[in-house]
C-alpha cells in the first residue's frame, strides 16, 4: 500500500503515522530523525551582509530537554527555544546573527545563536546553532 503525502510507516509495527510526528501512535517507538541536507543551506555564516535574507529551519537552535512526563511533553523531549521564521540580517556577531523579522509572524529584532554547541547544568538548556536557508525576498516598490 502506497502511503499518502504527509504519512510514514512505523519499522517496528507497520503502523501508519503523520509525517511529522516524533514517535508511533500505535507502539511508542521514536522515529529517528536524519539531519538531511537541505537546499541552499547556508555554511558559512559568517560571510552574510547586512540586509542579506534567511530563513531558520524549525527545531534547530537552542533548546531544552524534558526531564520527566508531562501533559506538553514526554521525558526526553526536546523542546526548542531558538528562532523559527524569516529574517533580515543587520549584524553579524561573534556568536550568531542580529536579525529583524521579515512577514506577518516575526517582526522585531531577534538574536539567531549560530556559536558552538555547550550545555549549561544550572539552567538544563543545550544551545546549539540554528539552521539557515538563504531566500530571495521580493523588493516592494
Amino acid at each position: 500500500m502506497k502511503l499518502s503525502r504527509g504519512q510514514k510507516r512505523c519499522k517496528h509495527c507497520k503502523a501508519v503515522n503523520a509525517s511529522r510526528s516524533l514517535k508511533c501512535t500505535n507502539c511508542g517507538k521514536r522515529f529517528v530523525s536524519k539531519n538531511t541536507p537541505v537546499k541552499n543551506e547556508i555554511k558559512d555564516w559568517r560571510s552574510l551582509e547586512p540586509g542579506e535574507s534567511l530563513r531558520v529551519i524549525q527545531g534547530t537552535g537552542p533548546y531544552f530537554t524534558c526531564k520527566r512526563e508531562t501533559e506538553e511533553a514526554d521525558a526526553g523531549d526536546k523542546i526548542y527555544m531558538g528562532c523559527k521564521g524569516k529574517y533580515q540580517v543587520v549584524s553579524v556577531d561573534s556568536k550568531g546573527l542580529i536579525c529583524t523579522g521579515i512577514g506577518k509572524k516575526n517582526c522585531g529584532i531577534e538574536f539567531v545563536y549560530m556559536g558552538e554547541k555547550n550545555f549549561c547544568e544550572y539552567t538544563g538548556i543545550t544551545k546549539e546553532a540554528h539552521r539557515l536557508v538563504r531566500i530571495k525576498t521580493r523588493k516592494r516598490k
